[in-house]
């Protein structure tokens, strides 16, 4: 009797000392994924990185125990990798303070302004007479008169994803399908009178707008009209071998420690937002350097400190 309780406790010691070993299995190489969509992303060519460019430059950098891989996907295949739980990372999710079944998140590593209303200026002012300024989203997507479009995989907060899927009840809907360059797909579409009006961040527009897209503009929306966006590096929460955790515990450690306090991230972030915010150095210092975890979730109401403003 007393052998057998010594094997019972044998295998059990050897069971948790494996399956400890199997949970703590270090990561050997991290995978971040991109897509062709300026401009989060822009080609090699360019001086400039993009805004999640120059995030994923820097995280590769300072993680040096790691091999780091980056991969450009379409959207659709990105999806596809997150949900089939392989060790991998995406450098521009928007925050959110809990996992989810996508994404275990990281500290927040950005601030963007609110989604807007993207059209054309010969467009706007039918938009605005109709449907107010600040936009009421909720009437504008209902309207059959206007055509809607966006590329087939862009999604947008939880808050915005809910208006479009309970509102947009009408069949004059038109998608993009283009896994190149998403974004100026859909600006294309808008300058040629093929869709009125999309939805997008107002950066977008002002990146496009330095080419030949200069009659395309934002219109704010009225249910997100103060509401900024966090963004945070999300890694696959169906990875094995408790991936997610251990990504997200480099990845924070690296960006207390060396990225979101260097001139040169902030500096970039700053090239691409500073003309959308009021005052870009105070919301970076509030809403990243100096976020609450146990009060901020996305997207974050600013309509007590910004009463008098349109657009943040």
């Amino acid at each position: 009797m007393q052998s057998l309780r010594f094997l019972c406790l044998g295998i059990l010691v050897t069971f948790a000392t494996c399956s400890h070993s199997k949970t703590a299995k270090p990561i050997e190489e991290i995978l971040w994924l991109q897509s062709k969509t300026p401009p989060f992303h822009l080609s090699k060519e360019t001086k400039q990185l993009g805004l999640c460019d120059d995030l994923t430059q820097q995280l590769m950098h300072n993680i040096k125990d790691v091999k780091h891989t980056r991969l450009v996907l379409p959207q659709k295949r990105i999806n596809k990798y997150i949900d089939e739980g392989r060790n991998v990372c995406f450098p521009c999710a928007i925050y959110k303070r809990s996992a989810n079944k996508q994404f275990l998140y990281s500290l927040p590593t950005a601030v963007y302004p609110p989604h807007n209303i993207i059209t054309t200026a010969a467009k706007a002012p039918e938009l605005t007479s109709k449907h107010g300024n600040p936009i009421n989203l909720v009437g504008l997507l209902a309207d059959k008169n206007f055509t809607y479009g966006q590329a087939d995989a862009r999604r947008f907060s939880v808050q915005i994803n809910n208006i479009i899927e309970n509102s947009l009840t009408h069949s004059n809907v038109s998608m993009s399908w283009s896994s190149d360059n998403e974004s100026g797909v859909v600006m294309e579409r808008l300058k040629h009178g093929s869709l009125d009006y999309s939805l997008d961040y107002p950066f977008i527009t002002s990146h496009f707008s330095k080419g030949n897209q200069s009659n395309i503009v934002n219109l704010p929306i009225a249910q997100n009209k103060n509401k900024l966006v966090p963004i945070a590096v999300g890694c696959a929460t169906n990875a094995p071998n408790n991936f997610a955790s251990m990504a997200i515990k480099k990845i924070n450690h690296v960006l207390k420690n060396n990225i979101l306090t260097s001139e040169q991230y902030k500096n970039n972030q700053q090239y691409w937002l500073n003309e959308h915010f009021e005052d870009f150095n105070k919301a970076y210092n509030q809403y990243v350097l100096n976020f609450d975890s146990q009060t901020n979730d996305a997207p974050i109401n600013t309509a007590d400190q910004s009463q008098n403003k349109e657009q943040l």
